[in-house]
């Protein structure tokens, strides 16, 4: 099928299912408006990629204008429901966001519109759908580091790999993870976690830890050599190594696979808007449009993605890969948080 004939065959599904969704929104999405869509993200190169290759061409194709606002923010849509003052219509969260948890804040997506089938299995749930794959990924300071690293044991070295490590701050984001990859456990059996063993792998290198706050400090200080090695975004990885050409390089072995997730608010009043921009976005012709901008992975199967990006995306890497279990995460996030926040006190 081409693309002309293919694109016509999507907004022929999309047209078509917009009574059946208008109907869903008269009984659980609220009035309907013919206003723009509005789509929240976390703003920076993500957002320009989803701007020119996935909201961009959903208008020009559909006539539906697209409103873009940056910054997730899980509490203040929490609160605009209950307030039921929802301004919303896309959320591009991350994957701590939308599990069952969450469902009391989410309208159930369309899935006779949006093409789960076509989804990577594990990766679509009522409330929400993976629009985008990314990975937490080591990555080192090529002037530090001569021998190249091939695991979070490599991490936990300091003998063999001198030097200080810098990890994310934040108890959820995959700390406790590569502690427990790096103390031997196999990447499919990270669940529960074994948050103690963790703390004591931590432990033997907490005196050579630098806590970053943000992607771009995490950058920052592997570029400079402030540390030699770093837990990190693949994306931001990438952007030391190629775009700044900082003296970075990565490696995806051992990764931990992470997606950003749509999902709408409830309460919408473009609900039926909604469902069809979430569709179009995951649709095989569109998903792995933002490729050609920045290190994403679709998380549609049947998309291509920009040829020349392939190298660098993580689900190119599939082979000992880890994922993040976020529904156990969500169930046990306090309790996580806890721990964590009493052995940085330590």
């Amino acid at each position: 099928m081409s693309k002309t004939t293919a694109r016509r065959a999507l907004l022929a599904v999309l047209a078509g299912a917009t009574a059946a969704t208008l109907a869903a929104c008269s009984s659980g999405g609220g009035e309907t408006s013919s206003g723009p869509i509005v789509w929240v993200d976390g703003g920076g190169a993500y957002q320009e990629a989803m701007k020119q290759g996935i909201l961009d061409p959903f208008t020009e194709e559909t006539g539906t204008e697209v409103t873009i606002e940056s910054g997730t923010d899980n509490a203040k849509l929490r609160s605009m429901v209950d307030a039921n003052r929802v301004v919303w219509d896309v959320y591009n969260g991350d994957n701590t966001w939308g599990t069952s948890a969450d469902a009391d804040y989410l309208e159930p997506l369309d899935y006779s519109v949006i093409p789960q089938g076509e989804i990577l299995e594990g990766y679509s749930s009522d409330y929400r759908v993976a629009n985008t794959l990314y990975s937490i990924v080591l990555a080192y300071n090529t002037d530090a580091v001569t021998t190249s690293p091939t695991g979070w044991a490599d991490f936990f070295d300091l003998e063999k790999y001198p030097g200080k490590r810098g990890v994310m701050d934040y108890s959820l984001g995959g700390i406790f993870e590569i502690a427990l990859l790096a103390d031997g456990v196999a990447p499919d059996e990270l669940y529960p976690l074994d948050i103690p063993r963790a703390i004591a792998k931590l432990d033997t290198i907490k005196d050579q830890l630098v806590f970053w706050q943000s992607g771009s400090e995490s950058e920052e200080i592997v570029g400079s050599g402030e540390v030699s090695m770093v837990m990190t975004y693949n994306a931001r990885a990438y952007d030391a190594k190629v775009n700044l050409q900082l003296p970075v390089d990565y490696t995806f072995d051992q990764q931990i696979l992470a997606a950003s997730y749509l999902s709408i608010p409830k309460g919408t009043k473009n609900l039926a808007a909604a469902q069809q921009l979430i569709a179009f976005a995951v649709s095989a012709e569109h998903n792995g449009a933002p490729s050609e901008f920045i290190p994403i992975a679709p998380s549609n199967t049947e998309a291509t993605v920009d040829p020349t990006m392939e190298p660098d995306l993580p689900t190119s890497h599939l082979d000992g890969s880890a994922s993040f279990d976020d529904e156990w995460i969500a169930q046990n996030s306090a309790d996580i948080d806890s721990a964590y926040q009493a052995w940085r006190a330590q």
